[in-house]
Order: C-alpha cells, then structure tokens, then sequence
C-alpha cells in the first residue's frame, strides 16, 4: 500500500520507522512547522521532520486540514496513519485516502480521549494504559477500534517512561494490523468516554493543599515535560522526582529530609532543580539554602 503518515513528536518516530522498513511505500511525510526552542534560536524541524530526512522521505510541513489536503491530492494515497499530529483533520482531508485514515492513540479508548492521555492516567492513578489502531473521524477520537494493546502503569511511571514503552508497541501494533488489514475489524467504542484535554504549565504547580499522593501522581506525570513546580522565595524550584510518605511536616512546609507537607502525608522531594541550576537531591539544595525548613509560596 501506498501510506501517508502524518505526525510530530518524538513519540511518533518508532511508528514512521517501522513503516519505513515495511513493504509498504511511504510517498510523503506530513508534519507541523519548524519551531523555535529558544525565543531567539534558530528554527528547528519537528522530531519526525528529522526522521524523515534521515530516512530519505519527502516531507511537508502543514499548518490547516487545507495544507494536509494539498499534501495528499494526487498523490495516489491507500492510507493514512496519524500519531500525535497536533493538528484535528476535516472531513475533505479523511476522504482522500482510499481506505481512510488509521490513529495510534496511547490510551485504552474510549478513556482519554484527548491531547494528553498518558499524563492524564498517570494524575488519575490508573492501573493500565495502553495503545489503539483506530478509524480517524472528524470527531476528536471517535471512531471504531481495530485493535489495541494493553501496559501496565507501574507506581514509579513517568510520562516519558510510559511513552518509551507506547511508541514501540503502537508501531508493532500498526504492522500487525497491516499485515493483514481485512481481518481486523473496526469495533465501535463503548462505554463512558472519558476526556484527556491539553495541559498548561500552571496545571503542574504544586498545592499543597493536595494529598501526597495526589501531588506525586502529578510530578510523575509532568516528567519529563513541562515538569511539576513550586516557588520558594520568588523564584521557580522544578520538582523532579518524588514519592509519598504517611507522615511529615506542617502544610506547605518541606523540613531538613526534604519533606513537604501536604493535605494528607509528605511528598518526599527525592530530586529537584532549583532555578539556573543542575538536578540535585532534595536534602542538597536544602543544605545550600542554609536553613532547616522553608516554606513554599502560596
């Protein structure tokens, strides 16, 4: 088949890879804009621009469902695969394929459906994620599964661990699938959709008027990007890695062992990353601060 494949991120690549060594033909490479990492950097092409430079495929960038269009008419397209796009299709763009398009989503559908799955169950402490092949539909995340794979989310779990583990098993997923499309059927979703919306650097300050457990949740699910914070003092202290304890100091306040306390037990401040600075213990940027006990900005 001729495929089209359609994606942004680092997450993405292992899926444009496996396709690479398929047997199928990949005639174009549809990814977002150059972007710059620093305000005053030079533009830089997204992971998957890379990747399909280095592999020798034609690459387009798109910015609208109309670029996407232009991209893919006349092109002779059998499919399309989409992975983390960041870009919602129209339904002139879903029509060009001649078997459609097919999304690898990293979540067990129709729970988290959304821009932002993985982090949204590691905050919500489910037990399992997983990956989907699924039909593309206007309609964000919708459509009928032909097949999916289940991971476990182990209590230590990150976003970009639980990614590392995705990105891999949607690509194996995808070449079962296309190795003998036919014989997977697209089964309609049920049950309660449950949504994974966008999340904000803001989303991941801490509040210690959370549980522990709650908070350590979150600190795993912002890792490695954007990264769970605080303030102290004025200025910006990245909270790196964590794990929760039963017992520890007042509300807000993180004690000489690098404990904050919480709502309901402390958040042990295992690593962190103070402002300008490198990744330290909790214990050691406490010490280089000189005091016993601080209290977080409210």
């Amino acid at each position: 088949m001729r495929i089209a494949f359609l994606g942004t991120p680092v997450a993405a690549v292992p899926v444009l890879n496996a396709l690479a060594q398929s047997d199928h033909e990949v005639p174009v490479v549809i990814t977002r804009p150059e972007q710059r990492r620093q305000r005053r950097g030079a533009l830089v092409a997204t992971p998957i621009g890379q990747a399909a430079v280095a592999l020798g495929l034609n690459v387009v960038t798109a910015e609208s469902s109309a670029d996407v269009a232009a991209a893919l008419v006349n092109q002779d397209i059998d499919l399309g695969v989409v992975v983390a796009f960041g870009l919602v299709l129209n339904e002139a763009v879903l029509a060009i394929p001649r078997l459609g398009l097919l999304n690898i989503h990293f979540s067990l559908l129709p729970r988290w459906r959304g821009a932002a799955p993985v982090q949204h169950a590691v905050m919500a402490g489910d037990a399992k994620t997983g990956v989907c092949v699924m039909q593309l539909e206007a309609r964000l995340d919708t459509g009928a599964v032909l097949a999916q794979s289940v991971l476990p989310i182990a209590a230590n779990s990150t976003t970009g661990s639980l990614l590392d583990s995705l990105s891999p098993l949607g690509a194996d997923l995808l070449t079962e699938v296309l190795s003998d499309f036919d014989s997977y059927p697209a089964v309609p979703q049920t049950g309660d959709a449950v949504w994974a919306p966008s999340l904000r650097v803001s989303d991941f300050r801490i509040d210690p008027h959370r549980s522990a457990v709650e908070l350590d949740r979150l600190v795993r699910a912002g890792n490695p990007d954007p990264g769970a914070w605080t303030m102290v003092a004025g200025r910006r202290l990245k909270i790196v890695e964590t794990h929760a304890e039963s017992d520890g100091p007042l509300l807000g306040v993180v004690d000489r062992q690098g404990r904050l306390g919480t709502a309901s037990g402390a958040l042990v401040l295992d690593s962190v990353q103070p402002e300008g600075r490198r990744v330290m213990s909790g214990r050691a940027w406490l010490a280089g601060l000189r005091a016993d006990e601080v209290v977080i900005d409210s």
